[in-house]
């Protein structure tokens, strides 16, 4: 009985293998097999089959409902939070580090319009007392039509841009 159980396994495997390798020489492709999968970790013996188990459950998130305590937790008080860092700014570093200046609006080319967002093209020119004005390009999204429709060319737009590099320049509109 044993013998026909592993002559049976045998011909399976056989025959899965020989259909694996027509298959393959249909499609002129090797075989693709399956990453191994992650090994669990150990969790300890395993009980045989018809062995008594006790589960154990992880504890459920809590929803808004106070946790039990536990009356075996260490005494004494929890620990305090630790403190949450600083948040760091968004955007560009040019907008903390960078030197403010008024520029002219010398041209606006609207490149891009997605819902209320409007990507422009924008020519600068940034005349500080003691240097020549520098004339830049800039691209910046306007995040609604009315922040858009209060660059005009021949108005000012507050900008900001590094000393050390002028051509390094961003548009500072107060956001919202």
């Amino acid at each position: 009985m044993t013998a026909a159980i592993a002559l049976a396994v045998v011909l399976v495997i056989a025959v899965a293998g020989a259909s694996m390798a027509m298959e393959s020489q249909k499609t002129g492709q090797t075989p693709t097999r399956r990453p191994p999968r992650p090994a669990r970790p150990d969790t300890g013996p395993r009980p045989g089959p018809g062995a008594e188990q006790e589960r154990t459950r992880r504890p459920l998130r809590s929803r808004g409902r106070p946790t039990p305590v536990d009356p075996t937790a260490a005494d004494g008080p929890p620990p305090p939070p630790s403190p949450e860092p600083e948040p760091e700014p968004k955007g560009p570093e040019i907008l903390r580090t960078g030197r403010s200046a008024q520029a002219k609006v010398v041209s606006v080319v609207d490149e891009r319009t997605i819902g209320p967002v409007t990507r422009s093209r924008l020519v600068l020119r940034i005349e500080e007392e003691g240097s020549d004005p520098l004339e830049v390009t800039v691209r910046h999204a306007f995040a609604t039509p009315e922040s858009r429709g209060s660059v005009k060319v021949g108005g000012t737009v507050p900008v900001r841009y590094d000393p050390a590099e002028p051509r390094r320049v961003v548009i500072d509109l107060p956001q919202g």
